[in-house]
């Protein structure tokens, strides 16, 4: 079922060009609940930030696409409630095009290093190369740990993304 819907949003999205919901990509679709009332959410997001009024614009396209075809609206169900929206903070990055939206954020990173161990680093996304041709990559800018009176170098560090286990865009605490 989450294929079908997933690639009903999909063909939406792609329909979407010159509309209200332009600009928009999927991220992730889950199915909750019973035959008797299903929740769907959808998430999706846009390289500048997602929009109310994409989000609403494929909802009310989704919604009218599972109203009308029997076959879609018997998978999900007549009575179901649907939810499109963006990914919030401490929801992980699930492709790589969501790095570029959140350069200059606060972070939580874990990756591994060379010796293949997982580190955990929280700091600033500063900079984002996403390239079909070579190894994309991030670069962070760790949270500074200062002491009163010592204010210590911090460097940047560079991950390839193939690195980096999981990223968790987060409020700065």
């Amino acid at each position: 079922m989450q294929e079908r819907i997933r690639n009903c949003v999909l063909q939406i999205i792609a329909e979407s060009v010159g509309t209200r919901g332009e600009g928009a990509y999927f991220i992730d679709v889950t199915v909750k609940g019973s035959e008797r009332h299903r929740k769907i959410e959808v998430l999706v997001d846009a390289d500048d930030g997602i929009r109310i009024h994409q989000c609403a614009y494929l909802s009310r396209r989704l919604r009218e696409r599972f109203e009308g075809d029997d076959e879609l609206l018997e998978l999900v169900g007549e009575n179901f409630d649907l939810v499109v929206s963006s990914p919030g903070l401490g929801e992980p990055i699930v492709l790589p095009r969501q790095y570029v939206r959140h350069t200059g954020k606060f972070m939580r990173v874990t990756y591994r290093d060379e010796g293949g161990e997982e580190v955990e680093l929280e700091g600033h996304l500063k900079d984002v190369l996403l390239s079909d041709d070579e190894r994309s990559w991030i670069v962070m800018l760790p949270k500074k740990n200062t002491k009163k009176g010592h204010q210590p170098k911090v460097e940047e560090i560079k991950l390839y993304l193939d690195q980096v286990v999981r990223a968790v865009p987060d409020a700065e605490i």
